[in-house]
């Protein structure tokens, strides 16, 4: 997956409640809880090709192109579905 494919299918998850998870190759499924206080509240890809995640309480950086598929789930009060983007 390319860092720019990886924002544009996050981006719309910004400031949403639930639950996203990737499967990343040679690791397995890494999950990034969204709850209220851990909403994500930024995505962009580093000049170096690495994809940021801000979320309230802190940050991750991911490698784009170990990432093989990007899984949402959004909280029960959301009518959102769990779904691959």
């Amino acid at each position: 997956m390319t860092g720019d494919t990886m924002r544009d299918l996050l981006k719309p998850l910004i400031g949403k409640s639930g639950s996203m998870s990737m499967l990343v190759s040679r690791i397995g499924q890494v999950a990034f809880p969204t709850a209220e206080e851990k909403r994500l509240t930024g995505v962009e890809v580093r000049p170096d090709g690495l994809v940021r995640l801000e979320r309230e309480t802190g940050w991750t950086v991911i490698d784009p192109r170990e990432v093989l598929a990007v899984v949402w789930h959004g909280d029960r009060g959301n009518d959102t579905p769990g779904q691959f983007l």
